[in-house]
């Protein structure tokens, strides 16, 4: 007879009839011809058999779908895991199938009965094989078996029966049978089966030899290939694109139920998260053995790609069945398995049977495994399935695990950061360790997570210090406006004697950095208190002359900390061991800067600078780098300077320590507006400034404003210097170290709006912090020259001819960029005749120096100075080297306000590129060099030390640019470059 199949109107699906399965077809063929056979009286066993999820059941019920009515005859029945010890319950399933006439069926049921009767009744449930079954069921299955031959003789039929490693053991046994019966029936069983799930020795499947009416159909995951068709016809060929597809494939390894599950997802919104992974890895554990859930569960806790023997202790298996389940899962396309010996037919553990290699006969070498989830969101689904409870006991004994076999640190706390607590011994410790080895490696989020438990966890008073100690260590680099929140609570370690020695020195700096003066010296007056109860350095007070030091020279108008200060000078040695080698440094790179010992200064910041590198574990690192690299900006080296910040601003924010990142920035900015380069200055300032919040700041605010106001002045915009002028201070900032730059610049930006009265306040303020440290050369900003200026604005020349005279009399001996800036203040004063040669001097001080903007006012006041003296000449010619720098530096409104106009002079200079000559684009790089010098004013002899070379090749090189733009003196050429 003729079997008929529905037919399918899609014809890229005329097999299946249904668009989401592909790759069936040939199975499909298989299944078709095998019931053809049977209708011709050749009975078959057709076993379907494949790994977790690659669509058995799927491709079974679709088969049958296709079946028309009257076909043939079908008793379906479905075995699970939790069945799977209820004796003949597969075989009860079945003889309710509606297939059975009725009146075959009554008989069919009490057969089933007497055997189910006689089994419970003497313990035969599980014969371990057909020849020693009890002879009461043996018959009762053979007269089974005869009514299913009596119902095929009229129709086909097809006895059904899902996930057969699952099917109880008198069900199996009666299967069997069955089959034994198939070459003389008209029956096709029908079967799927997973051979990793299956029971050993199944009396059905276990050992089945080959023969005529047996055929396997193996069913493996989809191929990329077929992935791609499944996307194609779900989602369609615009959404399904080559890329989609293919992380289609990398995610769900081909596994039939999770490809569906995210395809699914991409039909719902398309999150971006596989979400539909992770609930076919649930569904498919769900229903295996019970050592796949619990070696699922540890896979998922430990993270990573772990071998089976790391997993084994956890999941409480040996290592042989942990490799067994880790393959099943892996088979299926679940996880990914880096070196995997073939398993395709491996069964359960314990079953005696080899893995033959591939290719080969003999059993395949153990080779190294390591299995993982093929996306993140399989092991937060499993994560997130489990009790919080569960969850939590999973990760500390993965903890202990993971300590007792030697685990870093880092790797322990990973696993107590997911159990929300430190709930193993030496937790704390762990958690320490581990933040220092995240910082290191960059990982700054871990860190702060291992602090941040550790914080929360139970511990004794001097443990919580030490703690605390490290989250506001860590956090007043990556977050200094929320560290500040640790500083009472660690206040109140200290007085509690909780603080070790480093928590001491970090918390003296935490309160100078915030301005709690009160609550410093208080804590400064204990140290001493307790050092003189100890008659020595005791814990804790091992660094009190260092911090006392640095606290008085931090607050320099502060008299309470400058007597402290003085007593414990008197009363402690000048050196102790200090543990921390960055706190030293601070201290005496702090008393050069006050006591104006230059060269000592410089000799200091160069050795410390030689080896200097960021230290995330110390405080006083920045502290002492910044102190360096203002002193070398101080000595006229604002280039080294510059290149050095760059380096450490990009090592800080590499580790997200933002705090350091904006210190440096800020001397960044110092370093460019003593080059006077206002533009970059202020593009800095305000990026530092947008770095960390003013909060953030503390005292320190008060520099970087002074900085961003200077600039701002500087370049003519008051409005930006307005706004920065306008934010608030913190308190005690004007009488930090900050306090002298803070008022400098802020007088010079009321100079600039015409409070000349104001300015000179601020500036004459900041002789006070020159006054209090009363030692020459210490003066931080040149305030005496910036109140000569304001006593000029306000008409007195005595005034200021004063201060410019004593100004003169503290500098030391020879031409400096200082010197330059005094003798440009002193011609302001001085008689028209005198003021040419004092300018004249002081221009070549400040080109010496670096000093662009200083060097384009001394320009602009010479030229005004020829101008007056009758010599025009000379002032057209300094007229335009003044408006080249203004124009370099920005301060073209300086140039017109002297009335300079450019325009009025013989050459007027080209404001626009499009307007230089041809020539220029055709200088080569060093003549460049050479012309840009030569247009600041220096001699053939300057440029050539500059720049390593003769006197002789610069005037070569000269007498090329002279040709190529066409000019024939080098004070022409401002214009030109």
């Amino acid at each position: 007879m003729s079997l008929g199949f529905v037919e399918c109107r899609d014809s890229t699906a005329a097999v299946t009839g249904r668009r989401d399965l592909v790759e069936r077809d040939a199975a499909l063929t298989a299944l078709r011809a095998s019931l053809a056979d049977a209708a011709g009286g050749k009975g078959r066993l057709v076993v379907v058999e494949g790994p977790l999820g690659s669509g058995k059941s799927r491709l079974v019920h679709e088969f049958l779908e296709t079946l028309e009515p009257g076909t043939a005859r079908v008793l379906r029945a479905t075995a699970s895991l939790r069945e799977e010890a209820l004796p003949f319950g597969v075989l009860t399933q079945l003889s309710h199938g509606l297939a059975i006439p009725p009146a075959r069926r009554e008989a069919f049921r009490s057969l089933l009965a007497a055997a189910v009767e006689h089994a419970l009744l003497h313990g035969g449930t599980a014969p371990a094989a057909q020849d020693t079954a009890d002879p009461r069921i043996a018959g009762a299955f053979q007269k089974l078996t005869v009514e299913l031959a009596y119902l095929a003789e009229s129709t086909p039929l097809v006895i059904c029966v899902d996930n057969a490693h699952y099917v109880d053991a008198p069900s199996l046994h009666f299967l069997a049978g069955v089959v034994a019966w198939l070459h003389s029936t008209r029956i096709l069983v029908l079967v799927t089966d997973n051979p990793t799930m299956r029971r050993p020795r199944s009396p059905l499947l276990g050992g089945l030899a080959p023969s005529p009416h047996v055929q396997r159909v193996p069913l493996a995951p989809l191929s990329r290939a077929a992935v791609h068709r499944l996307a194609t016809r779900l989602l369609g060929p615009c959404t399904a694109t080559p890329r989609l597809t293919a992380d289609l494939y990398a995610v769900s390894g081909g596994n039939p139920l999770a490809v569906r599950a995210l395809i699914v997802d991409q039909q719902t919104g398309g999150t971006g998260h596989p979400e539909g992974y992770g609930q076919a890895l649930l569904d498919l554990v769900a229903h295996a053995r019970p050592p796949i859930p619990a070696v699922v569960r540890s896979l998922a806790v430990l993270g990573g790609a772990p071998e089976p023997a790391d997993v084994a202790p956890l999941a409480g298996q040996d290592t042989k069945t942990t490799r067994w389940a880790l393959r099943a899962l892996a088979d299926a396309g679940l996880l990914s398995a880096d070196a995997r010996v073939p398993s395709a037919h491996a069964g359960l553990p314990g079953t005696g049977v080899m893995v033959p290699a591939a290719g080969t006969g003999t059993a395949a070498p153990a080779r190294a495994e390591r299995y993982a989830f093929r996306h993140p969101a399989g092991a937060a689904a499993v994560l997130d399935n489990l009790p919080a409870a569960d969850r939590t006991a999973l990760h500390h004994a993965a903890a202990e695990l993971l300590r007792e076999n030697g685990a870093s640190a880092l790797t322990v706390a990973r696993q107590l950061t997911s159990a929300g607590d430190a709930g193993i011994d030496d937790g704390i410790d762990v958690l320490l360790t581990a933040s220092q080895e995240a910082l290191a490696a960059g990982d700054v989020g871990t860190a702060l997570g291992c602090l941040g438990l550790a914080r929360r966890s139970r511990t004794d008073g001097t443990t919580a210090a030490r703690v605390l100690t490290r989250l506001s260590r860590l956090e007043r680099q990556l977050k200094p406006q929320a560290a500040v929140r640790h500083l009472r609570p660690q206040l109140d370690d200290f007085k509690a004697g909780h603080l070790d020695r480093r928590g001491v020195s970090e918390l003296v700096l935490g309160l100078a950095d915030t301005g709690a003066l009160h609550d410093l010296t208080a804590l400064l007056d204990v140290l001493r208190t307790r050092y003189r109860q100890d008659t020595g350095p005791g814990p804790g007070t091992e660094d009190i002359r260092s911090l006392t030091s640095w606290a008085a020279m931090a607050y320099p108008l502060h008299t309470g900390l400058r007597r402290l200060a003085h007593s414990v000078a008197a009363a402690t040695p000048a050196a102790v061991p200090c543990h921390d080698p960055w706190l030293p440094s601070a201290v005496a790179l702090s008393d050069d800067y006050v006591d104006g010992r230059h060269e000592q200064l410089v000799q200091r910041a160069e050795l410390l600078l030689s080896t200097y590198r960021l230290d995330h574990d110390s405080l006083w690192n920045v502290e002492s780098g910044v102190l360096a690299l203002r002193g070398l900006c101080h000595a006229g080296r604002p280039d080294e300077v510059v290149a050095w910040c760059e380096k450490l601003e990009a090592e800080a924010a590499a580790h997200h320590a933002v705090a350091s990142q904006a210190r440096f920035l800020a001397v960044r900015v110092e370093a460019h507006l003593r080059r006077g380069n206002l533009a970059h200055a202020r593009d800095l300032a305000a990026h530092a400034l947008a770095l960390v919040p003013p909060q953030g700041w503390g005292v320190g605010l008060a520099g970087v404003l002074a900085f961003a106001i200077l600039a701002a002045t500087r370049s003519g915009d008051l409005s930006a210097a307005e706004k920065y002028v306008a934010l608030p201070l913190p308190e005690h900032a004007l009488h930090s170290r900050h306090g002298a730059a803070y008022l400098h610049a802020r007088g010079h930006y009321r100079l600039a709006t015409h409070h000349p009265q104001a300015a000179l306040a601020d500036f004459l303020a900041c002789g006070r912090f020159a006054e209090t440290w009363g030692r020459p050369g210490a003066d931080v900003v040149p305030w005496r020259l910036s109140a000569a200026e304001a006593w000029l604005a306000q008409n007195d020349q005595e005034q200021a001819k004063r201060l410019v005279r004593e100004q003169l009399a503290r500098l030391l001996p020879g031409p400096s960029r200082e010197r330059g800036q005094s003798l440009r203040t002193l011609a302001a004063v001085s008689r028209v005749t005198r003021r040419p040669q004092l300018l004249t001097e002081a221009v070549d001080m400040l080109k010496e120096s670096g000093d662009d903007y200083g060097l384009t006012r001394a320009l602009i006041d010479l030229s005004a100075a020829f101008r007056d003296a009758g010599d025009q000449r000379n002032a057209r010619r300094v007229a335009h080297r003044a408006w080249h720098l203004a124009k370099q530096t920005g301060i073209e409104h300086l140039y017109h306000k002297a009335a300079l106009d450019p325009a009025g002079s013989e050459a007027a200079p080209a404001a626009d590129a499009e307007e230089r000559p041809e020539g220029v684009s055709s200088l080569t790089r060093q003549e460049r060099k050479i012309a840009a010098l030569a247009s600041k004013g220096y001699t053939n002899r300057e440029i050539a030390a500059k720049l390593y070379i003769t006197a002789s090749t610069v005037e070569q090189h000269l007498t090329r640019v002279f040709r190529k733009v066409n000019v024939k003196r080098r004070q022409e050429l401002p214009y030109l470059l």
